[in-house]
């Protein structure tokens, strides 16, 4: 066990997250605070909450070990994301902040109770619980698995620590102390990335080294997939990130729409420079360095401190570890705010404030155990991840996107689309029907969707909602 090096990761972090809490303890007044920072949330705020949420465990530990297995194939999965927060820009990040000013919204789950009713909400809810509650204990792997590396202590005893840390952050500061974190760590990391992109690739003998030992099939955009295959991967993240909560979370939290368009595209521009860029070329120096890795995954940790003495390789690893919880606290605070707004507050909808608030805090301690013990059961942190962005984007991404312009669909057809969308997607995860989850779940949605639409439009009442869901009242 080095000593050293978990003195310098624990000072660290020490220092990094006790700054956010005593910025959360001066904002959080209300509830409206501790789950979308009473929308007061500046463009370094938005930009850097979006940026460590997108750039946590995904990128700094999986791609790597993405693009160290299949090369520029990779990028399928990143132009997917890249189109779903062009659709964010384009369309709609200013509805979503409308509706919140407009009507209090601070889930997913209010934007569907209110354009298609309290069981379209309820079945949403669920299906983004077990979906975020699945991609937290993707961070939690991550950050466990450097743990791992750093104290040589157990896979268990790692999750635990993780656990541990993550959840009191959490429960304790709320989303003022998510996102001040997230300022402070999303600057080192931008540098962190960079040099440490620059030290691997020199150790490695240059880049001309280090593509110079990829294989042929590393440099195709078809070298490890087929174009079927290339399609529905990006097709994951394309729809199911329109219906991430975390991100709609930031579109609640900002102060108005011209602070909100202008911290996504700073944020569109920074995910192509990372994961486009800066993680690819770290992946293929990892390729370069190490050939025949056996646990891809998990090699960035293993390769920073063998690549580096103990004090430099610690603090590498520091910042990859505050990343990577700034993404996990941001995403455990949007599945207790589910467990709490939508289901605790249906259930005592006259709850004062300062009950809410004691909910909301022990929302974060319940949906941390939980993410505790998938962790430990999950199969991969990619499996987890690819597989909770398929089951959402199935299943919630077309009522979103049509209910937001289209006002003919009825209460039935939010439900129906939900329904069919999860039929479809259960359907091809179980090998009934032989096609990729998403796209047979996306396209029962749609069919289910437009069918209702036609049997049984919206009503003149249900057209005075719409209109004011649209931002035409």
């Amino acid at each position: 066990m080095n000593w050293g090096a978990i003195a310098i990761v624990v000072v660290y972090l020490l220092v990094t997250l006790l700054l956010p809490l005593y910025t959360a303890k001066k904002n959080t007044v209300t509830n409206t605070d501790y789950t979308v920072g009473g929308r007061q949330f500046g463009t370094l705020f938005v930009f850097f909450t979006l940026l460590s949420t997108a750039v946590g465990a995904a990128s700094v530990v999986g791609y790597t070990g993405w693009y160290y297995q299949r090369g520029l194939s990779q990028l399928w999965f990143v132009i997917g994301v890249a189109l779903s927060y062009l659709i964010y820009i384009l369309y709609l990040a200013p509805k979503i902040s409308e509706f919140g000013f407009r009507h209090g919204g601070e889930t997913v789950g209010d934007w569907f109770c209110y354009r298609y009713g309290k069981g379209s909400q309820f079945l949403c809810s669920m299906i983004i619980m077990i979906g975020y509650l699945a991609i937290t204990a993707f961070q939690y792997m991550a950050m466990a698995s450097i743990f791992v590396k750093l104290t040589n202590l157990s896979y268990a005893t790692s999750l635990l620590i993780t656990a541990v840390i993550v959840v009191l952050h959490t429960a304790y500061g709320g989303l003022w102390a998510v996102a001040s974190n997230n300022v402070l760590q999303g600057s080192i990391t931008l540098v962190g990335l960079v040099i440490l992109a620059f030290c691997l690739v020199n150790n490695a003998g240059g880049l001309s080294a280090v593509f110079a030992s990829a294989p042929a099939e590393h440099f195709q955009l078809f070298g490890y997939f087929t174009p079927g295959v290339a399609i529905s991967s990006a097709l994951v993240f394309l729809l199911g990130i329109i219906s991430w909560p975390d991100m709609w979370q930031q579109c609640y939290a900002a102060k108005d729409q011209k602070t909100l368009r202008k911290s996504m595209i700073l944020f569109l521009i920074a995910l192509f420079v990372l994961c486009g860029g800066i993680m690819m070329i770290i992946g293929f120096s990892a390729l370069s360095l190490y050939p025949g890795y056996e646990t891809p995954e998990s090699i960035l940790p293993f390769m920073v401190m063998d690549q580096f003495n103990t004090i430099v390789g610690a603090l590498f690893l520091s910042v990859l570890l505050a990343v990577i919880m700034g993404g996990a606290d941001t995403l455990l605070l949007v599945s207790s705010m589910i467990l709490h707004k939508d289901i605790y507050n249906r259930i005592r909808p006259q709850a004062s404030e300062k009950e809410n608030l004691r909910a909301s805090k022990i929302s974060s301690l319940v949906c941390g155990v939980i993410v505790m013990f998938l962790a430990i059961v999950a199969p991969s942190m990619f499996d987890l991840w690819v597989m909770s962005a398929d089951l959402m984007g199935a299943t919630l991404a077309v009522p979103i996107l049509l209910g937001f312009a289209w006002k003919r669909p009825s209460a039935l057809s939010g439900l129906a689309s939900i329904i069919a969308g999860l039929v479809g997607w259960g359907l091809a995860y179980t090998g009934i029907i032989p096609a990729d989850g998403i796209t047979l779940g996306a396209g029962f949605s749609l069919a289910a969707y437009i069918l209702a639409a036609y049997l049984k439009p919206s009503s003149k009442e249900e057209n005075t909602i719409i209109d004011q869901v649209q931002g035409e009242i």
